[in-house]
């Protein structure tokens, strides 16, 4: 989909001057984090993490594995990715797991504990206490009694432990099992780049960022971290479909709706990043008009067809459900006190964390390019190249997320499933003009470090 004679390359010195200013900056905001000198959340608005007050001294061999094992994922895929795709997919998947695990080790708590605390993780409980026949055809008799997190959310992540329990009862290897679900989103974006901009090593850059997410890694073994696989699924099942015209993909794409409501609603806002995509097939002429009514239209039969399934079989009634979790939500930003404008602020500063500081600078990077040249842009829309059409997508998504003022505070585990998307860019900006694996190494190692300092000195999940 990529559309190459409109790109304006930045050159590839400029580039790599930007990627190591980047880095040093993002260096200075993690040594304020270490000293404890960064407010997560907002002390005006009433909500923070705190920092813990003691932290224990850490093995060096983690530290050092992890980068041994991100030096590996990128230098050695980088290399087979091309030749041996599934092979390379594969390890670089088992690779990302063991990342993940090892950083997850170094908090103050172990997953189990995690899981099974009803403050922290609030579906356990009830998955143990209910068949998933009941969780569905009794939800709003039985969600008033079910513990705050599972009262205020849809039933989907109950059913996703009950799920689980299918593979084991013990709740530390649910967590292992959670983070390797979670990480089967970066195989999925890493479809999607690969599809969007026909580039093998972009695709894995996106990868390999998805893995090492700050605030995804500081909420581990919390769902939030799954949540990304079911937008990131709906998003492939699309670009699929414009690349195969198979209408296979549309009613998958229907399904993966569903079970996305049933979820966690929350990601339906990125919907404005599928306009963009269908926007720029149909510029470069991939789709045609008559085509459009059966892309709008099959997902949807697709997911009211699944819809009225669950109505008969389950007595579930997701529209129902759906309005019952938003009142909730809006009743306890009223009960809690968080005023909308204080978290305007607030939410970008934690959001800017969560993201990932090198990554967010290059999204910030490529706003400014985009606009420095906007005249010209708006005036051949035509030849606008897809990462364009995605960042001002993304920007769009990002300030309406924003101003409707549902999520206040929390935002670095609330939106993960957008900070996902954020790893393009910066994906693209390292393989398209930096062109260096060891540059990208480098950030990868400050994303690293940001998430071990984070993981050892904030309290993120306290059971």
């Amino acid at each position: 989909m990529e559309n190459k004679s409109s790109e304006n390359e930045l050159p590839a010195s400029q580039a790599i001057s930007l990627t190591m200013t980047f880095c040093f900056i993002s260096a200075v905001f993690i040594y304020l984090i270490y000293s404890n000198n960064i407010v997560f959340g907002s002390k005006v608005g009433g909500w923070i993490y705190p920092y813990f007050k003691n932290t224990d001294p850490i093995s060096l061999w983690i530290p050092l594995t992890v980068l041994f094992l991100a030096g590996v994922f990128i230098y050695v895929g980088d290399k087979l990715i091309k030749k041996y795709e599934k092979a390379t997919l594969l390890g670089c998947f088992l690779i990302a797991v063991v990342i993940q695990i090892l950083i997850q080790s170094l908090y103050h708590f172990p997953m189990g504990q995690l899981i099974k605390s009803d403050g922290t993780n609030s579906f356990y409980t009830p998955a143990l206490q209910h068949s998933p026949a009941e969780i569905l055809s009794q939800y709003q008799l039985l969600a008033p009694s079910f513990p705050l997190h599972a009262r205020t959310n849809m039933p989907g992540k109950i059913l996703f432990f009950q799920f689980l329990t299918i593979f084991t009862t013990s709740p530390q290897i649910m967590g292992y099992l959670i983070i390797s679900i979670s990480t089967l989103g970066g195989l999925i974006l890493y479809g999607i780049c690969k599809h969007l901009f026909d580039d093998k090593t972009l695709a894995l850059y996106a990868f390999v960022l998805y893995t090492l997410i700050p605030g995804k890694q500081v909420f581990f073994p919390i769902l939030n971290t799954v949540t990304p696989i079911f937008i990131l699924i709906c998003m492939y099942f699309l670009v699929v479909y414009l690349d195969s015209k198979n209408r296979l993909f549309l009613v998958l794409l229907g399904l993966s709706l569903y079970s996305l409501a049933l979820f966690e609603p929350s990601p339906f806002i990125t919907g404005i990043l599928f306009i963009g995509v269908l926007l720029h097939a149909f510029v470069q002429k991939k789709i045609l008009v008559k085509e459009l009514i059966g892309i709008l239209l099959i997902p949807i039969l697709s997911a009211v067809i699944t819809h009225l399934f669950f109505l008969v079989f389950f007595s579930f009634n997701l529209w129902t459900a759906g309005q019952y979790v938003v009142k909730d939500a809006m009743e306890f930003n009223l009960s809690a006190q968080r005023g909308y404008s204080i978290w305007l602020r607030e939410n970008v500063k934690e959001f800017f964390y969560a993201v990932g500081l090198p990554i967010l600078m290059i999204f910030i990077y490529f706003l400014n390019s985009i606009f420095s040249q906007w005249k010209i842009l708006v005036k051949n829309i035509a030849n606008w190249c897809a990462i364009h059409i995605y960042v001002v997508g993304l920007l769009l998504t990002f300030c309406i997320v924003l101003f409707l003022g549902v999520n206040r505070g929390e935002t670095t585990r609330l939106w993960i499933y957008l900070a996902v998307f954020f790893q393009v860019p910066a994906a693209y900006f390292m393989a398209k003009s930096v062109k260096s694996n060891t540059m990208f190494f480098m950030l990868a190692g400050v994303l690293i470090l940001q998430s071990i300092i984070s993981v050892l000195k904030v309290g993120f999940i306290v059971p």
